[in-house]
């Protein structure tokens, strides 16, 4: 503990150094845009057509987006392109593209002030056979703050959210809202709720920021390998820096532990309460990208760590977690990866992502040797159509991949992997066509085949491991050999449509429907699914 205390101290001396030392004017103290916002969409084409130069490491901050964005003066762009790009620059200097926004601001010369509300309406509609009838109404009401305040930048968002439905709640994961931290389930209602927030500073070659949020390293959209953004957010530390070709960026995060790890030596009766407490849990991560004219390229690793608070070694930005994790022991969940985008040519780019998970040098066949692979082809204005986008994407996942020997380095947040969604164990085909028709209105046809090798159950109610869910690591009496795709196989295929409306920026109506199909040993079920909804700020 005392080491944390003199890290804490140590930091916060580089900060003020850095603040009565440094320019007068931070160069980028904004906050970052989520992660979910639709302006990522239109950077991934501009990106492709060689216009500007997005870098993988996200999220980005609002002046960041907003100079990417001024700097694009393509003649050849298309009404629709240059409408987005006019609204989303508008958004991120804070100017009205529309009469009577709901937002409200005030500035002045050294501080600024801008609210917002934020509303979700969503109702879901399941129906199918030999698959449960569920109807399913979602309400999120919150709003968010954003600002400076001399040479700090600051964002704020909370929201209050309820899920009713003709279903009973009886398990977190019977909830149907995607991600979720604690949540109370009330019947048919469930109730929960989320607060991210951040405060960051910046020099001319340095930004430092804290809070809680989500990350996304890597050129894939479905999910990225090392970091993606479908799990809750979490509170971090983050250094960036770059200079030239390359960008630098370490994390420092604090992660939740399953509801069942609890600390048995921190149980205590209190005014006639039992107090229960959590194992602790953190995440240590760093990534390093180097941008050519035409190729970038990512190179990181993390390490999930339990049961103590931040070790000073993986908190350092200089760490190398390859050697560190050895030096502590080899206790600790030690990932490494590597990912390239290149653009072939104008419109067309191509990338892939490779993940080793606790790599044992000079010897391949080791089972500790687990790793993935996702490779990916993201093609703008296909055969001269204008204003539409491909992607294809394909991932797979070894068995064990993200599980660990010890349960609580096990690579997730709450229930949730901060890896590729699927787990281990598993491959995803992805397909995608979008079309804009205007500045305020697209659509698109999504195809999408997952298979997943479960651990099979049986009849005396044990488990089979084979590697196919990562809240099992290897146990003493599981084989020392494992086979991709083992186990009970279930197959998920998906194929959908989706209309967005934007008539006013950020006021959001969509209308979606899947046909879904699962194929399990035992029998199938095939069905439908209906979604509309209402967002306001909601990203």
């Amino acid at each position: 503990m005392r080491n944390i205390y003199l890290l804490l101290r140590l930091l916060t001396y580089i900060l003020v150094f850095f603040c009565v030392a440094g320019p007068v004017l931070c160069e980028d103290a904004s906050p970052d845009i989520p992660l979910r916002h639709p302006v990522y969409s239109l950077l991934d084409r501009l990106n492709a057509r060689g216009w500007v130069a997005v870098p993988d490491t996200r999220p980005l901050t609002r002046i960041q987006v907003a100079q990417i964005l001024s700097a694009v003066s393509v003649q050849s762009m298309s009404a629709t392109e240059r409408g987005l790009i006019n609204r989303y620059i508008a958004e991120l200097e804070n100017r009205a593209a529309f009469a009577h926004e709901p937002r409200w601001t005030w500035r002045d010369s050294a501080t600024s002030v801008t609210l917002e509300p934020l509303v979700r309406q969503q109702v879901i509609a399941r129906r199918g056979d030999n698959l449960v009838n569920e109807t399913a109404s979602q309400t999120h009401i919150g709003g968010s703050v954003r600002g400076r305040f001399h040479t700090l930048g600051f964002y704020a968002r909370h929201f209050e959210a309820r899920e009713w439905s003709n279903q009973p709640r009886l398990r977190r994961e019977d909830v149907l809202a995607h991600p979720i931290e604690d949540v109370q389930l009330k019947g048919k209602k469930a109730d929960f709720r989320e607060s991210i927030f951040q405060l960051a500073w910046a020099n001319s070659w340095m930004r430092i920021d804290a809070g809680k949020g989500s990350l996304s390293w890597g050129p894939g959209r479905t999910g990225n390998l090392l970091i993606s953004n479908n799990a809750p957010s979490y509170g971090l530390f983050r250094l960036q820096t770059s200079r030239g070709r390359l960008r630098y960026t370490h994390i420092a995060s604090s992660l939740r532990a399953r509801p069942g790890l609890i600390d048995t030596t921190r149980r205590w009766i209190d005014n006639g309460h039992v107090r229960i407490f959590l194992r602790q849990k953190r995440l240590a991560a760093h990534r390093l990208e180097i941008a050519f004219s035409k190729v970038r390229i990512g190179l990181h690793e993390a390490v999930v760590y339990g049961d103590r608070g931040f070790e000073l070694l993986y908190v350092l930005p200089v760490a190398v977690f390859a050697g560190t994790q050895n030096h502590l022991g080899n206790r600790d969940n030690l990932v490494i990866g590597a990912d390239i985008s290149a653009r072939i040519r104008t419109g067309l780019t191509l990338y892939g992502a490779w993940f080793f998970d606790d790599m044992v040098k000079f010897d391949p066949d080791a089972f500790s040797n687990q790793f993935a692979f996702q490779v990916g082809a993201f093609w703008v204005d296909p055969m001269g159509l204008r204003d539409t986008d491909v992607r294809a994407e394909y991932v797979r996942v070894e068995p064990y991949v993200y599980a660990h020997n010890f349960d609580i380095n096990t690579y997730e947040h709450y229930d949730i992997l901060l890896g590729y969604p699927t787990g281990p164990n598993a491959d995803r085909y992805f397909a995608q066509v979008t079309h804009r028709f205007s500045p305020s209105l697209k659509a698109s046809l999504t195809f999408a085949r997952e298979r997943q090798g479960e651990n099979p159950v049986n009849p005396d109610g044990t488990i089979v491991n084979v590697g196919g869910n990562a809240q099992l690591g290897r146990r003493l009496q599981d084989a020392p050999t494992r086979d991709f795709m083992s186990g009970d196989v279930e197959t998920y295929q998906k194929i959908g449509g989706r209309v967005v409306f934007t008539p006013v920026r950020n006021w959001t109506l969509q209308v979606q429907y899947q046909h879904h199909r699962i194929i399990t040993q035992q029998n199938r079920a095939t069905g439908h699914e209906w979604t509309a909804t209402m967002d306001v700020n909601f990203y």
